[in-house]
C-alpha cells in the first residue's frame, strides 16, 4: 500500500476563491506578532485538489486556540457581511485522525504560518456530517487521485477509532458509525462492519502495544 503522503503535494492554488479570500484576510492581520492558523472543512480540498469543489465559507482556527472572530469581523469577512466568508472555529471542531498534523502541509506568508491538512484527514472529518456536498468531495478526491482506497480508509479509521466512541453530548449523537456505513455503500459499493472492520482491529493493535487491553476499553468504544 503506498504511503498516504505520496499522493498529495500540498501545493496551494491561491487563485481559487478560498485562496483569494485567505490572501485578503492575511493582509489585514497585525504585523507586530506571528500567527499560526489551520484550515479545515472544504477549503483545503479546493486549494490543493480541485478548484471546482466549492463551499460557502472557509473554516479556520488558530493553533493556540485564540478566538479569531474579532479579527475576521474587523476584516469584514465574517458571515454578517454576506457572500463568501471566513468561519472561525477551534481545533476541537476538527475531528479527524490523530495523525493529521504529521502529514499536513505548511506554508509561510509574511508573519503567518498556514497549515493545510492532508485531504485524507479532511475527508475523515467530513464523516461527522456526510451530506451531499461531502459525498461529492469524496468522489472528486478519489476520481482525481485514486485515493483513499477502501483499504486505506479502513486502516486510517482504525487509527482514528476514538471517533467511534459514544457521544459525550446526548443531544448530539455520534454519527460516525452510521455515516461510515453509508459512505462505504455509496462510494465503495460495499458493506463495512464497524465493530469487526474498525473497532476490533484497533483494539487488537492497542492490546499488542500495551500487552493487555485497557480495562473496559472495548465496551467504551463499541457499546
Amino acid at each position: 500500500m503506498p504511503l498516504i503522503e505520496n499522493w498529495w503535494t500540498g501545493e496551494i492554488d491561491w487563485e481559487t476563491p478560498a485562496g483569494q479570500l485567505l490572501k485578503t484576510f492575511l493582509a489585514t492581520l497585525p504585523m507586530n506578532r506571528r500567527f499560526h492558523l489551520t484550515l479545515y472543512g472544504s477549503a483545503p480540498l479546493q486549494l490543493t485538489v480541485d478548484r471546482q469543489l466549492m463551499s460557502g465559507d472557509v473554516d479556520l482556527f488558530s493553533d493556540d486556540d485564540e478566538d479569531l472572530s474579532s479579527l475576521v469581523a474587523a476584516a469584514k469577512l465574517d458571515k454578517s457581511h454576506g457572500g463568501f466568508y471566513l468561519e472561525p472555529g477551534f481545533e476541537l471542531s476538527f475531528r479527524t485522525s490523530p495523525r493529521w498534523r504529521g502529514r499536513a502541509a505548511t506554508v509561510q506568508r509574511g508573519n503567518v504560518t498556514l497549515t493545510i491538512p492532508h485531504p485524507l484527514d479532511i475527508l475523515i472529518g467530513k464523516l461527522d456530517r456526510l451530506d451531499a456536498k461531502d459525498l461529492r468531495a469524496f468522489e472528486r478526491v478519489i476520481q482525481l487521485t485514486g485515493h483513499p482506497t477502501a483499504a486505506e480508509l479502513r486502516l486510517e479509521l482504525q487509527t482514528a477509532v476514538d471517533l467511534f466512541r459514544p457521544a459525550f453530548d446526548e443531544d448530539s449523537p455520534n454519527r460516525y458509525p452510521e455515516n461510515t456505513r453509508r459512505l462505504w455503500h455509496e462510494i465503495f459499493h460495499a458493506e463495512i462492519d464497524i465493530r469487526s472492520d474498525i473497532i476490533e482491529p484497533a483494539i487488537a493493535r492497542r492490546k499488542q502495544g500495551y500487552g493487555e487491553t485497557p480495562p473496559d476499553y472495548k465496551r467504551a468504544l463499541g457499546e
